[in-house]
């Protein structure tokens, strides 16, 4: 039975799930989802849910998009909780019908609760960058 949950605290179940998922090795999403969600690591969600599916699905194609926005910073060298709130707006922004600037507002507040003083700024300088490219 999913629980009932805010959307930023759905948001907040999708980062740690794809944060963890992001050390995985070897595991299929589902699998890891499974886990998590047997282990009582995170509450069902269908929105927590579709989005860590939907961010895992478009993986290769959200990276794509990050690394452009990511002027300047070498893709490899992001810290994963950023690159997991970068991945879960991006997808957010582009794969849904959540307005812009929720999206990158909803971010931003991510980045300030599970990563370094420096991230919003940076966050919100990359996403804003994929926002307008999507725009043209």
């Amino acid at each position: 039975m999913a629980t009932k949950m805010t959307r930023r605290e759905a948001r907040e179940s999708a980062i740690k799930l794809l944060f963890g998922y992001d050390f995985n090795g070897e595991e299929s999403a589902e699998a890891f989802y499974a886990l998590a969600v047997e282990e009582h690591e995170i509450p069902v969600n269908d929105f927590a849910h579709d989005l860590f599916f939907g961010v895992c699905g478009h993986a290769a194609e959200l990276d794509e998009k990050i690394a452009a926005g990511a002027n300047g910073w070498n893709f490899s060298r992001l810290a994963r909780m950023t690159l997991a709130i970068l991945r879960l707006c991006s997808y957010e922004l582009l794969f849904t019908d959540v307005p812009k600037e929720i999206a990158i507002n909803e971010a931003i507040e991510l980045a300030k609760s599970y990563d370094s003083d420096t991230a919003p700024a940076f966050v919100n300088g990359v996403l804003n960058t994929i926002a307008r490219e999507k725009e043209v």
